[in-house]
């Protein structure tokens, strides 16, 4: 093409070709079989498909159309892939560099191709999207110094604390929500455009031994250990070959993905903070809140000699306006503040007291309730959820249904704080918290979308005698199955049993995730040894398993399990192993879900499980919601709201029907009304009773009025 110093070899079938200038232009439909440009001070590039090959020695005026795709970038012109789905990735080794063809230097317009570019459109999308995403979580979390994940502890400690007991009913101040400081890793997604551009096999040399030469492939090997032996054997005599695979062979099955990420059905079209938020919370959640929470004011308003407005039913509204002063409490950071700090307009905003009183505040979430309180104590015999099962069914439901996550999703442990009684409060010492509520998710790793989660219910959860890590693993992921999704996940999870299941029908997944020292499937030549250098690696191949011992410090070695990679390849930057660096850059996602909720919490002390479960429901619904507005805005092509004003404004438009109807109300306050009217913004309020005068003289006032008549 263009500057081509000898033959083209050109296959395929075509309808229109023609050459104009110095550039070959090649206008197609179908894929070709195979396409050689030889350039100046280039080498070779080779572009193979299925067809039956037709060459031309020279270039002629006419000449068989090819599918060739073009993306220009920094005055190149690169490869960009075969003729595929636009949703087809190619996922392997990550640092492999497009292909250049040829210099962006044509003498004359391009040809009509818009519609070769057209598929680029979604890629550019989706890294705003990530980009923006981005930008808005380093806002809310703090730079923290991150701890290395190749120190990950491989025996982190985890211990229920059971308390057999019945819920209370009674409030009591016995746990808060904390600011949680996880450290934060950022995403940096490669797309593979031509796996077979990695060549070169490994050096065979000695045990602890490293290779000293001078070739450039060799130098990116040299912190590579080749044990003498082609075969290491485990405890289980499990065998692990120590020669990888030919590195020329094609991308295999497992790394090919048909997926388009992203909002999926009417969340496409939804874009309001409002309608984003009853996504995950619609009308049928709040009629199931307003019906039982109503059942147990009842139930309490038997013990009052005297009814007032405190004590009296609620409705879909008021609820609303509940949950829009939480969010807004989150989003304002006060969601610790006792609640007459609250409610006082000199020390916090108006919003508080337009929508109700301090007492009925109080009120309601003592009395919230998410099931039949009669029917609790049958349900709980086989359900530790019982009291808040209904909502959460629910609200996973619509995470699931409305967005469809990307190539590379991450399984971890979320621990909510909570200090009260609860029968699986869970202890787990490396966690901020330390005592809580367990979530064990799933995460889109890229925009940190929450996709699915499950509570654990303690070592009585009905596995199907499977280990409980994979009963975890196989739940979760279920919605996700035959799609090639990349599983990243942590020594808790992972093992070569379930990697070598994982990778069969129906599940189709690929793993990498760490792996604890005491396993039995890791060989004793990985183990640490002291004349083994700092900074090296060994690794061990069993079909599409790569096992990977690395030494980061003289007195600990880290273990890594990937059925994506199948290369003892390292980063060129760091010299750590492929394997290493790709799990660093996917296994912050719940780590930072966990975050934002923290961060960003409608939490309030409590010492009811379900009402600490439900905050955290809500939570969850800022993030995901968050997402979905980003993604719909980014592909409308109009700008996002930032996190904090789009929670602000879902609290607002939460309040709105009830200040609307609140304000109709008769007998409310001249100054309640006039702080709903400023934030309605009305501007000829109603008249009402005036709050500055005093009863007593309210009550003179009327009797001399009958006097008078």
């Amino acid at each position: 093409m263009g500057k081509a110093r000898s033959a083209i070899n050109i296959s395929g079938e075509a309808e229109h070709s023609w050459i104009q200038g110095s550039a070959l232009y090649l206008d197609c439909n179908e894929m070709a079989a195979m396409v050689k440009v030889e350039l100046e001070d280039e080498d070779a590039v080779t572009y193979r498909e299925s067809r039956v090959q037709v060459r031309h020695a020279h270039l002629q005026d006419s000449v068989t159309d090819v599918v060739w795709h073009f993306k220009e970038e920094n005055d190149l012109v690169l490869k960009i892939e075969e003729d595929v789905p636009d949703e087809v990735t190619i996922k392997q080794e990550l640092d492999i560099k497009p292909t250049v063809i040829q210099p962006k230097t044509l003498s004359c317009p391009p040809p009509p191709v818009a519609s070769v570019f057209s598929h680029m459109d979604l890629r550019s999308q989706n890294e705003k999207i990530l980009q923006w995403l981005e930008e808005s979580d380093m806002e809310s979390i703090p730079d923290n110094p991150s701890q290395s994940d190749s120190e990950e502890d491989n025996n982190n400690l985890e211990t229920e604390i059971h308390f057999e007991t019945d819920e209370s009913d009674e409030d009591v101040a016995v746990s808060s929500e904390d600011d949680v400081f996880v450290p934060h890793t950022g995403r940096s997604r490669r797309l593979v455009i031509d796996s077979d551009s990695d060549d070169g096999t490994p050096t065979t040399f000695g045990a602890n031994q490293i290779v000293d030469v001078n070739n450039e492939h060799t130098q990116h090997q040299q912190s590579v250990i080749q044990p003498r032996q082609n075969i290491l054997y485990d405890k289980n005599q499990h065998k692990w070959s120590t020669i990888p695979r030919d590195p020329r062979t094609r991308t295999g099955a497992r790394n090919v993905l048909h997926i388009v990420p992203g909002p999926v059905g009417i969340s496409k079209e939804l874009s309001e903070p409002k309608d984003l938020f009853h996504l995950f919370i619609p009308e049928e959640i709040i009629d199931i809140i307003v019906q039982y929470s109503n059942i147990e004011i009842n139930i309490k308003n038997n013990k009052y000699k005297t009814s007032k407005y405190t004590t009296t039913q609620t409705s879909a509204n008021e609820i609303k306006a509940l949950l829009g002063l939480l969010i807004q409490s989150a989003a304002l950071k006060s969601n610790h503040l006792p609640t007459r700090t609250l409610f006082d307009t000199l020390r916090s905003v108006k919003t508080y007291k337009a929508c109700t009183s301090a007492e009925r505040f109080d009120f309601l979430l003592r009395r919230i309730r998410f099931d039949d309180k009669n029917t609790r104590r049958e349900r709980r015999e086989s359900d530790r959820l019982a009291p808040i099962r209904d909502v959460w069914k629910k609200f996973i439901e619509n995470c699931k249904k409305w967005y469809k996550p990307g190539s590379y999703i991450t399984v971890d442990e979320q621990l909510v704080g909570f200090r009260g009684r609860c029968p699986f409060r869970m202890y787990i010492p490396n966690k901020p918290n330390k005592y809580g509520l367990k979530l064990v998710m799933v995460a889109d790793s890229s925009t940190k979308y929450m996709c699915n989660a499950i509570p654990y219910m303690g070592k009585n959860t009905n596995t199907g005698n499977e280990p409980l890590p994979n009963y975890f693993v196989k739940e979760l992921c279920k919605p996700y199955q035959g799609s090639n999704r990349n599983i990243t996940m942590d020594n808790w999870f992972t093992s070569v049993p379930l990697a070598a299941e994982l990778l069969k029908p129906p599940y189709k997944f690929t793993v990498v995730g760490t792996l604890r020292s005491n396993k039995r499937e890791i060989p004793k030549e990985m183990v640490n040894t002291r004349n083994r250098p700092v900074g090296t690696s060994i690794f061990g191949f069993d079909k599409e398993m790569t096992l990977v011992s690395y030494k980061p410090k003289t007195n600990k070695i880290v273990y890594f399990l990937s059925t994506t990679h199948d290369q003892p390849s390292n980063n060129a930057n760091s010299k750590k192993p492929e394997i290493i660096e790709f799990y660093n850059s996917t296994k912050g996602a719940v780590d930072t879900v966990d975050q934002m909720c923290s961060i960003m919490s409608t939490s309030r002390k409590t010492n009811r499980w379900p009402l600490c479960l439900f905050f955290n429901i809500l939570n969850l619904t800022i993030v995901n919601a968050y997402v979905i507005h980003v993604s719909n805005a980014i592909r409308n092509g109009t700008k996002p709201m930032k996190r904090r004003p789009f929670a602000l404004q879902m609290a607002d438009d939460l309040m709105k029907p009830w200040l609307q109807e609140r304000y109709q109300t008769i007998t409310l306050q001249r100054n309640l009304k006039l702080i709903i009217a400023e934030i309605l913004k009305i501007n000829d309020p109603q008249e009402g009773p005036s709050h500055d005068v005093p009863k007593t003289q309210k009550l003179a006032t009327s009797v001399l009025q009958k006097n008078v008549v």
